[in-house]
Parts: structure tokens; C-alpha cells; sequence
């Protein structure tokens, strides 16, 4: 019978924040006496990123098609305990605890389709002239991102956008767009409530609908064989209102965009980045582009005191800030000594994974989904019902 592992650890789903400990060990059982040179615990985590171009080139006057390949790599921790020495090591179960502290500045796991950020435990047997035996154990890390650290996610986002349809602003009136939302940051699981207001003061084109988003987007960065960055874009959750905003009408839309389970927004640049925003476009139709908004949020780990639906489940949920000033405490793990820690759930918008091919297929873990914080209980459990008021400013003219 092949030999077997099993990972046990401090807590029953192994998410850790970065600036915690990993506790835990290793029960291995093999069903015969191994020679091996050593036995050792190995913890890493890393950051790749993976993809590939298709290109042209002339060659003798002839045009020839080849493919390049850009790749980069970031490591943030690697550390090795050997728990065996070199000899025989006898057929039975054996168990080997671990103890492996997180920097502060790990980064937060992540897959997608050109690379991921991973953590690791493996257990190695190195054996004497024979292929090593490795057993890993994928694990969560986060970094942390208390909202209630940055005083400027209070301010309220607005962003507005003027699009007139014809060749000079004189010749129509222009369609005037404002998307306000009460705060800048949010957690996963709560719900960003926005209103949004159209004045149509055109006079010959109806608007045939409005689409509101939140996008993910994540950013690589490859170092070989040059500098090169790529973008890829997810939309998490959108809402669309198909009633047509008549030409000199106003329309009034109060709505909101569901949170999904996702990693927080990067705030230092690494080879992975990922950030967020919430892009309106009104179907305009005809020949004509639509107008469109684009406006940055910031998604966090832990959610402002002030965005609860509820203002009594914060000291329930929220785990108590440091008086410090903004940055100086930001990064370390939240106690929920005093208060409920969130549920956590897999991220539910990874379409194609990273395949990590530098890894023998047999020892890879590219199956592995990050769980993220989710504040459900925190917000309201649906959302409420979108408003569309016609407000006539003036009789429509043909």
C-alpha cells in the first residue's frame, strides 16, 4: 500500500492572516521501513504568473508564426524543518508538528487564469536513490484590510458623465449621468447600494436601458524574457434596468451590487494585483457609443463600522481597532476575542485556473480555491427592490 498524509491544524478551516502563527502537524503512515536521507516540513508561498503571445515575424522575406512565452515569479516565504534524520525509518505512523509564524507583508492567496498567489505545506521524504514522496497541503492566507483605518473610505463616491449625441454640444442637449455611493470601501458579502440619476435633455433620442457593474481586475507583471503587464477582467454582480429614459425626462434608479467572496483590493504592487470598480453604462443604442462611468472602490477584509445595515451588530462583528494612526496598525491579524469572526467561502468567480506547470503534475495543487471573509450577517439578508421614477421635465418635442 503507497504511503498516506494528513495535515491537521489549530483551526478547522485553515485560513490565517498574515502576522499569525500556522500551528498544526503531520500524520504520516507508511506500511514499510524507508531508507531516506531526510524527512522535513517545507512552508512556502509564492507568486507566478504565466501566459502566452502568438506573433509574426519575416524571416528570409517570408512571414513565419511563433509563440512567446512571459513568466514571473515572487517568492514572500520559505522556510524548511527537518523532523528526520538520515537512516531507516520504520513502517508505522508518524507524527511531526509544526509551528510556521506569517510575515506581515504576505500578500493574500489568489487564483486566475495567468497566475496566482499560494501558500503551502508539504511534508517531504527524501529518499536514497529513488524519487522523493511529497505530500502538500494548500492553505488561505490574508492580508489584512480593516477599512476602519483609512477615514477617507467614509467619503461618498460621485462620479457624473455628460455625452451629447450630435457633432457640436449646441445641436442637443446632453445626457447628464451622477452615480453616488454612501462609502468608498466595502467587505465581502455586503451590498453596494448606489443611486443613480439621468437627466436626458436631449431632444430626438431616447435611452434604451442602464447596466450597473462591479468588476474585478487583476494585473501581471512578467519579468521574462522582458517587462510586460496583462489585465484581465471578471464582473462579479450587475444589475440592469431595461425601462427607457425618454428624451427630456429625468429617471431616478436606487439599487445594489451583491459583494461575492474575493480577495481585498492590493495595496502594495507586486507581480499580482488586484483592484475594483463599479462601471454604469446606458444603452444609448442607434449608431450611437454608450455612456459609460467608471469608479474605483476599495474592498477590504474588514468592513466600516458605519456601512452596517444594522448599527447594532457592529460590536458584534466588528473586532475592536487599535488607536493608532491610519497604516501603523492596518496590517495586523484581527482579534475576535470580543466578537463574532465571519464566515468564510471559496471564491465562486474563478473560471480557468492557473496550471502551475513547472510543478510535476502528480505534486500539483492547482485545484485549490482561496476562501474569503464574508460579512452576510452583517448586511441585510436580501436586497431592496429597485426604484424607477419618470420625472417629466418638459413636454417631448419631435
Amino acid at each position: 500500500m503507497p504511503s498516506t498524509c494528513v495535515f491537521e491544524f489549530d483551526r478547522p478551516n485553515p485560513v490565517y492572516y498574515s502576522g499569525e502563527t500556522i500551528n498544526g502537524r503531520v500524520n504520516f503512515t507508511t506500511t514499510s521501513n524507508k531508507s531516506v536521507n531526510a524527512v522535513y516540513i517545507l512552508f512556502e508561498g509564492a507568486a507566478k504568473v504565466r501566459w502566452e503571445e502568438h506573433r509574426t515575424r519575416t524571416v528570409n522575406g517570408k512571414s513565419q508564426s511563433y509563440t512567446e512565452y512571459f513568466r514571473g515569479d515572487e517568492q514572500y516565504l520559505y522556510t524548511r524543518t527537518d523532523v528526520f534524520g538520515e537512516g531507516e525509518l520504520p513502517a508505522g505512523t508518524h507524527t511531526y508538528t509544526f509551528c510556521i509564524p506569517l510575515p506581515l507583508e504576505c500578500p493574500t492567496s489568489c487564483v486566475e487564469k495567468y497566475g496566482k498567489i499560494a501558500y503551502e505545506v508539504s511534508l517531504v521524504v527524501d529518499r536514497s536513490w529513488r524519487l522523493n514522496n511529497e505530500f502538500k497541503q494548500p492553505l488561505t492566507v490574508l492580508q489584512t484590510y480593516n477599512l476602519n483605518m483609512y477615514p477617507e473610505m467614509l467619503v461618498p463616491l460621485k462620479s457624473e458623465d455628460i455625452k451629447y449625441f450630435c457633432c457640436w454640444p449646441c445641436s442637443s442637449g446632453p445626457v447628464i449621468s451622477t452615480l453616488t455611493m454612501p462609502f468608498g470601501g466595502y467587505a465581502p458579502g455586503q451590498r453596494i447600494h448606489y443611486v443613480l440619476h439621468i437627466d436626458n435633455q436631449s431632444h430626438g433620442y431616447d435611452l434604451e436601458g442602464v447596466e450597473v457593474s462591479l468588476i474585478q481586475i487583476y494585473e501581471f507583471r512578467a519579468s521574462t524574457p522582458t517587462y510586460k503587464s496583462k489585465t484581465h477582467k471578471n464582473t462579479l454582480s450587475s444589475e440592469y434596468q431595461a425601462e427607457r429614459v425618454r428624451r427630456l425626462s429625468k429617471r431616478l434608479i436606487n439599487a445594489s451590487l451583491v459583494i461575492p467572496p474575493v480577495p481585498p483590493s492590493s495595496r502594495n504592487q507586486r507581480i499580482i494585483n488586484v483592484s475594483y470598480q463599479i462601471e454604469m453604462a446606458i444603452k444609448t443604442g442607434d449608431c450611437h457609443t454608450d455612456s459609460e462611468i467608471e469608479t474605483p472602490i476599495i474592498i477590504g477584509t474588514i468592513p466600516l463600522a458605519q456601512s452596517a445595515e444594522n448599527p447594532n451588530n457592529v460590536a458584534t462583528w466588528i473586532p475592536q481597532t487599535p488607536d493608532t494612526p491610519a497604516g501603523a496598525a492596518a496590517d495586523l491579524p484581527p482579534s475576535y476575542d470580543t466578537c463574532k469572526p465571519p464566515s468564510f467561502e471559496q471564491a465562486t468567480n474563478i473560471t480557468d485556473k492557473f496550471v502551475d506547470t513547472d510543478v510535476n503534475e502528480h505534486n500539483r495543487t492547482d485545484d485549490f480555491i482561496p476562501c474569503y471573509p464574508m460579512y452576510t450577517d452583517f448586511a441585510m439578508p436580501s436586497a431592496p427592490p429597485a426604484i424607477a421614477l419618470q420625472l417629466p421635465t418638459a413636454p417631448p418635442r419631435e
